[in-house]
């Protein structure tokens, strides 16, 4: 959905991150949220006239007390337009060029305690200065995930999700830095749960018909193989006990096969990961008029026609500015699922 909220200003540095002023006569499209789901960058045209050198690559641009800002990877002049683009990941991206590799010696980076320690140890030193982590040690959320070879981002996502207080990494700038830190998920779906009734647009579409059993095969070789079977439950989880609501005719099944894991339990996560990109989910593509949600966040709607019912994540953002002057004019986009 799209909506407008206050005018933004957004506030532009030197490659030292030192404040120069604010952007005018610009436009700028961000994307941010979930990994691989968004891009996570922006694009930035400003007019040649209203450049200031100083700002090129390795500078920041910001909105304080958002999320919304980046730093200057690429441009590209278009003197028939008199403008310059620039291009670059957004705070959120910057997370995406690092990797969680295991201690040498061990399978796993095992992830473990009190959220935003973790979030820290895991951060360290890779973005110098700009970066900092917020109310460390300080969190009631508590994380137990195992880590091997994940994007940095991604594996921050997961780790939050699946957290005993499922959460979300939230991002701010201000004071000079992205803070970052765990937050609690919350779900407004019934609380924001929309429906023809506001005088909005949907379009409706279900999937076909989704997976319902998997086969996940593993390591080994005819009866030493590694095989787990797991069936769809009613309340949207998986797990090893048959639920005859999916028999005969109902049962649609999944073959996983991973002949180098011999961990059953990621065995087991990565056939649900699979299964889930395969089955996809019912969409509503809606426009609102309010703008009360956070990325991660979960809310729902209803199409009275189809009948279908709708509970899903934010899972992207995307933010249209306009800077005449220093006014900005900004639009935002909501869309759920993957």
């Amino acid at each position: 959905w799209w909506t407008k909220m206050d005018i933004m200003k957004f506030i532009y540095t030197d490659s030292n991150y030192t404040e120069l002023g604010v952007l005018k006569n610009t436009s700028i499209d961000f994307e941010v949220g979930k990994f691989k789901t968004a891009t996570n960058d922006y694009s930035l045209e400003i007019s040649i006239n209203a450049w200031d050198k100083a700002f090129n690559k390795g500078s920041i641009f910001y909105s304080s007390e958002s999320e919304f800002g980046g730093i200057i990877d690429s441009k590209k002049v278009d003197t028939s337009k008199n403008v310059i683009v620039f291009t670059g990941k957004t705070f959120r991206g910057m997370l995406e060029k690092e990797y969680i590799q295991p201690p040498e010696g061990q399978a796993y980076f095992v992830a473990r305690g009190e959220a935003n320690s973790v979030i820290n140890e895991l951060i360290g030193d890779n973005f110098d200065s700009l970066f900092t982590v917020d109310n460390v040690g300080l969190s009631d959320i508590n994380v137990n995930y195992q880590i091997r070879d994940l994007n940095l981002l991604d594996a921050l996502e997961k780790m939050l999700y699946k957290a005993d207080i499922p959460s979300r990494l939230d991002i701010v700038f201000h004071d000079g830095k992205v803070h970052i830190q765990a937050i609690p998920i919350v779900d407004l779906s019934e609380l924001l749960q929309y429906d023809k009734s506001y005088g909005i647009t949907m379009i409706a579409q279900t999937p076909e018909s989704s997976y319902n059993h998997i086969i996940a095969l593993g390591k080994g070789e005819l009866t030493e193989r590694l095989r787990v079977n797991l069936y769809f439950q009613s309340d949207k989880t998986w797990s090893s006990s048959k639920n005859d609501d999916y028999k005969g005719l109902c049962r649609k099944t999944y073959l996983y096969d991973n002949s180098s894991e011999d961990d059953e339990t990621s065995l087991i996560e990565g056939a649900i990961e699979a299964v889930e990109k395969e089955n996809g989910s019912s969409t509503v593509q809606a426009v609102f008029s309010s703008d009360d949600a956070s990325l991660f966040d979960v809310v729902g709607a209803k199409e009275e026609i189809t009948e279908l019912s709708f509970k899903e994540q934010i899972t992207k953002k995307i933010l249209k500015v306009t800077v005449n002057n220093i006014a900005a004019n900004c639009k935002f986009e909501y869309k759920v699922g993957e």
